[in-house]
């Protein structure tokens, strides 16, 4: 059985996974929103060891591993151990969420060095090809943490799966995890709906026998759905209820029906139906001896567009039909073709007052793609390719052509169906199809990748998108899929994800396109903003300029970084030495970059960019003494290396921008300017002069003084 998607306008959200994404993006950032705290609370039902696994992290533990399955509920259960110990400590415990990092473990150093009474949640990203969680190294982290945790009075939850737990349990650290149960699904039941809808009889369908079927052993998720479904078939309108069938009046629905109440009855069946795909009432549909081919494009369009203005659907039904059938389209002007009012009851939908289509069954939209899908598996490549050209169709002989921001808002409803409709399916074919034809639109590509990083960032979906951007740079040949993910790395994804961010990097860095590299080059200094990661990136954007395939998008990364001041807006980060600074470059590493930055660049804006770098580092040196011979000495070992026959070398290069770093003087300082131009310049005579005479034997590491 697969879950639908309930509601026609939220894409698939139910009110539960919308609660735990807000809440999610509010402790992300370590502003929790107390309102959503609270609401948290309202709908989380508790298991029956919640209490005691409480009582024993608040007063003892201090550190909690919730080793549990996604979709299983443990995203819920640690926000609301988060919010009752906000709540108990009358808001003087601030909560929060901390990121995993780019490491195999978990650094202590991840904790705020000022936060006391703070209580988080980390959850630990899936192991995937270059991350595997090192069982002894975390184990050995574990200890250590709980102790600074006690220290500063704060407490923290783990999410991991269970794989990764029992890779890295022992009998030194086994009683940090929570066995904590499962909630009862009756009482996630009462729980949601005296939050959403506290006027409607919730012991009477829970009394339900097919009610009760539904619930059996469900996931709290698949719950919150069924939840949704029996409050739109609570206030649903008659036409909007499945009809029972005359030999379906005895036994069973006369039991659900209290007695014989058939429109309760008819209730609870359009529950169960909807839950079912509605296959059968579909299949029924399909069948009809006078339903048309048309009528079963305009009802695909309508569900895969769901908002778009009825006559921008009408047209597009009537191109997804031609596509469909090989056929030329019908000549929908004609009157005696059939008229969108007409096709929309056909449908068993209505026309909303804006012209819009509504379908007048609950989770309609989505059972009528998923059964297309199943019943057509030859004609969803042609689904697909129609799906993405939608937003570039003007069809202005229908009075309805789109404005720019209607075609923006029609492309992103179509991104959030096709991130929605992959996860579900667990297939990218339909993001990648829009990632195709999108490429070569700056509306439309904008659209996707917003979409895509949206999803790579929601608890409802991220996991699959995950895992399908590791897909698209290992195992696809597709430039725009390639870009994809190179763009999502500098967005909220590599904000929040910095080691999959930088795996996932890895792969396109050696992929000579210009987009790439310049995405490539934003994502560098999203995730230098990741002190935790900070080693492991330098040593990737290292290795990127040692290795000849990469020394284009090694150029971009590099100057970004070199580029980059520290707080002061003045020092370089590469340079930073303050007790602060973590992570601090080596000389040698350093020097690496700088010879592919100062390598001839293949335009006069890279040069630009070059110069203004070199003034930047050279203003260092003569404000900071203390950082001068540093400075100096790097730049003398970049370019210290045999020149090319008839290529400019870097030295000759780095003279130039000395040169014109001097010259640009105000005069205030020209003495300190020239000291530095002398010394820098001998050095390099001496550095050439060696070469030239054969005696290497100071190898360009003499002192600069």
């Amino acid at each position: 059985m697969h879950p639908t998607f309930t509601g026609n306008l939220n894409f698939g959200e139910m009110n539960g996974v919308k609660v735990v994404n807000k809440v999610q993006a509010a402790l992300e950032h370590l502003n929790a929103d107390d309102a959503y705290l609270k609401l948290t609370l309202r709908l989380f039902a508790p298991p029956d060891e919640f209490d005691n696994t409480y009582a024993r992290w608040r007063d003892g533990r201090r550190l909690l591993v919730l080793a549990r399955q996604p979709g299983t509920g443990r995203t819920m259960i640690a926000h609301a151990l988060l919010a009752t110990i906000r709540e108990e400590s009358q808001r003087q415990v601030n909560v929060g969420a901390l990121h995993f990092g780019g490491g195999e473990t978990f650094p202590i150093d991840r904790l705020h060095p000022a936060h006391r009474n703070w209580a988080y949640v980390v959850e630990v990203p899936p192991d995937e090809e270059g991350f595997t969680l090192r069982s002894r190294l975390f184990r050995m982290t574990l200890t250590q943490l709980e102790a600074e945790l006690k220290r500063r009075e704060c407490w923290l939850i783990f999410l991991m799966s269970p794989e990764q737990w029992t890779a890295c349990v022992d009998e030194t650290i086994s009683s940090l995890t929570a066995e904590i149960g499962n909630a009862v699904p009756a009482k996630i039941v009462r729980k949601a709906l005296a939050v959403q809808d506290p006027a409607l009889d919730v012991e009477r369908w829970l009394a339900a026998n097919e009610i009760k079927a539904l619930l059996a052993d469900q996931p709290p998720a698949e719950v919150l759905d069924i939840v949704e479904l029996i409050r739109s078939a609570a206030h649903a309108a008659p036409g909007q209820l499945v009809a029972l069938q005359e030999t379906e009046e005895e036994a069973d629905h006369a039991e659900l029906a209290d007695g014989g109440d058939r429109w309760f009855a008819r209730r609870v069946q359009t529950v169960v139906e909807a839950r079912r795909n509605w296959r059968k009432q579909l299949l029924s549909w399909h069948r009809h001896r006078e339903r048309t081919s048309l009528q079963r494009s305009f009802l695909l369009a309508v569900a895969a567009l769901p908002s778009a203005p009825g006559a921008y659907v009408y047209a597009l039904a009537n191109k997804l039909e031609g596509k469909l059938s090989g056929k030329q389209q019908s000549d929908l002007a004609a009157l005696s073709a059939p008229g969108i009012i007409e096709l929309v009851d056909a449908i068993e939908a209505d026309l909303a007052d804006d012209d819009t289509v509504v379908f007048r069954h609950d989770g309609w939209d989505d059972a009528a793609l998923h059964y297309f899908w199943t019943d057509r598996p030859f004609s969803r490549q042609t689904f697909l390719t129609w799906l993405a050209e939608a937003p570039t169709d003007t069809h202005r002989s229908t009075f309805e052509s789109l404005t720019s921001g209607q075609q923006q808002e029609l492309a992103a409803r179509i991104a959030r169906f096709a991130v929605h409709w992959a996860a579900r399916q667990q297939r990218p074919e339909p993001l990648a199809k829009l990632a195709s034809t999108w490429y070569d639109s700056t509306l439309l590509w904008q659209v996707f990748v917003a979409a895509l990083d949206e999803a790579a960032t929601q608890s409802s979906t991220h996991r699959y998108i995950h895992s399908m951007l590791l897909n698209w740079v290992t195992r696809r040949k597709d430039l725009a899929l390639w870009r994809a993910v190179a763009e999502v790395c500098g967005l909220e994804f590599g904000r929040r994800h910095t080691g999959k961010a930088l795996r996932r990097l890895k792969h396109v860095a050696a992929i000579a396109d210009p987009e790439i590299e310049q995405a490539v080059q934003r994502s560098v200094i999203t995730l230098w903003d990741d002190t935790s990661v900070r080693e492991t990136l330098f040593d990737t954007v290292i290795g990127w300029c040692e290795n000849p395939a990469t020394t284009s998008v090694a150029y971009r990364a590099f100057s970004a970084l070199a580029a980059k001041t520290d707080h002061d807006q003045i020092t370089p980060t590469l340079l930073a030495r303050g007790d602060q600074a973590g992570f601090i470059p080596s000389a040698a590493d350093l020097a690496t970059g700088w010879t592919v930055l100062l390598s001839p660049q293949g335009s006069k804006e890279a040069e630009q960019l070059v110069l203004a770098t070199v003034h930047q580092w050279l203003d260092v040196a003569l404000r900071q003494h203390q950082l001068q011979d540093d400075v100096l000495g790097l730049l003398r070992n970049a370019v210290n290396h045999p020149e090319e026959p008839g290529v400019i070398s870097p030295r000759e290069r780095l003279r130039h921008y000395l040169f014109t770093w001097l010259e640009a003087s105000d005069g205030t300082d020209i003495t300190e300017r020239n000291n530095i131009y002398l010394r820098l310049s001998k050095l390099f005579d001496g550095d050439f002069s060696r070469r030239l005479t054969g005696d290497d034997s100071a190898g360009g590491t003499d002192h600069v003084a």
